[in-house]
């Protein structure tokens, strides 16, 4: 994956009122905990923070947490960005949980599916389908790859590729059911298609009960047929 930094520095202080001062002066709340370390409340620079997550493809990602406590230096951990909340709104960051890392031991985290190709069956009408987004896999932290690419140009109507199809780095296994479907191409609803031979029925029903238009002189002139028609009867 790629190399990503967050600043933060130890913190004192806990509850709402904390939280909403260090959002106001600059920072994000956060909390780094794991790997047989005590849970450790710290506060984010939040410029360079929120820069950085709206970059990503995932919020489950690996990253070093640059942490100075007091006067000190700043200590490069390694971690897991386990949660970030983000507000719905105005689009900010409340708060972020941090979690420590070994390299030498593996980790579950989740990575982004992106497909990749044309599928055959959807120009031929098809629905794509893509059930799984995000892949949980378990490999050592310098092994999980930052996206999982999936080929779809193989998949034609009613085909589907499993996560046993799923051709994943060296190392790196899926911890998802194997038989777990990540994508489809599903045939046409057939309610769509009934629906569609209703309304060209209805169009059709409609246009034969539709009363036929003539001018003015068409009008005069069938009168006039009418008229001499009855004459030559009467004779």
């Amino acid at each position: 994956m790629d190399k990503i930094q967050f600043a933060a520095e130890t913190r004192d202080g806990k509850g709402k009122g904390v939280a909403r001062k260090l959002r106001t002066s600059g920072f994000i709340p956060g909390i780094l905990y794991g790997a047989g370390h005590e849970p450790c409340p710290i506060r984010i620079e939040k410029k360079s923070a929120e820069n950085i997550i709206r970059k990503l493809e995932s919020h489950n990602i690996m990253a070093d947490l640059l942490l100075k406590a007091g006067k000190g230096k700043a200590e490069a951990i390694k971690t897991l960005v386990k949660d970030i909340q983000i507000d719905a709104i105005k689009g900010d960051v409340l708060h972020m949980d941090f979690y420590r890392i070994r390299m030498d031991q593996q980790v579950r985290m989740g990575v982004a599916v992106h497909l990749v190709g044309l599928a055959p069956g959807v120009e031929q009408g098809g629905i794509l389908d893509q059930e799984i987004r995000e892949l949980q896999v378990q490999a050592l932290p310098d092994k999980i790859p930052s996206k999982i690419e999936v080929d779809i140009s193989g998949l034609s109507i009613g085909s589907s590729l499993t996560v046993k199809d799923i051709v994943l780095p060296e190392g790196v296994s899926a911890v998802e059911e194997a038989e777990r479907i990540v994508v489809a191409v599903l045939a046409p609803k057939a309610e769509k298609v009934e629906e569609e031979v209703v309304e060209e029925t209805a169009a059709a029903e409609e246009t034969a009960a539709e009363p036929e238009v003539i001018s003015e002189k068409e009008a005069t002139e069938r009168r006039r047929e009418k008229e001499a028609e009855k004459e030559k009867e009467k004779k």
